[in-house]
């Protein structure tokens, strides 16, 4: 890679971790001459993708740098962080982990670990479509948005998809098991399977109460353990990374809102 080219992209990431940040301090952390980070920077700010503030004389990324991330999505961005989340379970556990987040009126698959996993028996490919209430992750987000949301979502799908599902959705019953759900942080349901009877549990990713983002999914054959010895086993590492992914996400909306707060003000 051309050196110029490869330091360019080094100091975009600082900024990308940072909110801003002088040629002195890009200078520092990335070992080069102060006077080539000057030089990187004049380029940056001729093509608009940084700026320097006039109150403090620091750089920072301008409005213009999210043209160079058109077509990545939240999802994608989601995909992207829990992926060492989603290793470490499995690398701890050897069960196959899931994030899944939902895609209109179906659970779409973002990332997992079935191809890590030596006890996966189906693979699941990325962008993988499923109905909302065959699914532990799709129960788990239900459970887990906005009651006024989660309404209009189930009246949709009662127009859409036929038979005992929409029944189900409807019922009492089905309310409250997602009060159930949420009280307790975490769907099960099992899933019957060609070779091997499958248990599957999941817990949301949380921004906010009632903002969820999706869910993180464990598969497992239910002959393996006794549902109660598998909860204990596999939620507190699913909670943690959850957690740890929840909170990656949140400090990059924050992010996100700053950066856009600043280049209105500039």
């Amino acid at each position: 890679m051309i050196r110029s080219l490869s330091r360019a992209l080094d100091i975009l990431t600082i900024f990308n971790k940072r909110d801003s940040a002088s040629a002195s301090e890009i200078a520092s952390e990335l070992k080069i001459p102060r006077s080539s980070v000057y030089r990187i920077l004049e380029t940056l700010i001729d093509k608009d993708f940084i700026y320097q503030h006039k109150s403090d004389r620091r750089f920072r990324l301008s409005q213009k740098i999210r043209t160079l991330s058109d077509g990545y999505t939240e999802e994608d961005h989601m995909a992207n962080i829990s992926r060492s989340f989603l290793e470490g379970f499995t690398k701890k556990h050897n069960w196959p982990a899931t994030l899944a987040t939902l895609s209109g009126l179906s659970i779409v698959v973002r990332e997992n670990t079935d191809l890590q996993s030596p006890l996966a028996v189906e693979e699941f490919t990325i962008g993988y479509r499923m109905a909302i209430l065959d699914t532990a992750s799709g129960y788990c987000i239900l459970a887990h948005m906005a009651a006024d949301r989660r309404r209009i979502l189930l009246e949709m799908l009662a127009k859409t998809v036929p038979g005992e599902m929409t029944k189900a959705s409807s019922s009492s019953g089905f309310k409250k098991e997602m009060e159930n759900i949420k009280r307790a942080g975490f769907a099960v349901r099992d899933r019957t399977r060609r070779y091997d009877d499958q248990t599957a549990i999941s817990v949301p990713i949380m921004i906010s109460e009632d903002d969820v983002k999706g869910a993180l999914t464990v598969r497992y054959s239910k002959s393996a353990y006794p549902l109660e010895k598998a909860i204990g086993m596999f939620l507190p590492s699913l909670r943690k990374a959850a957690e740890g992914i929840g909170d990656r996400i949140e400090k990059h909306i924050k992010r996100q809102k700053k950066l856009w707060t600043e280049n209105i003000q500039a």
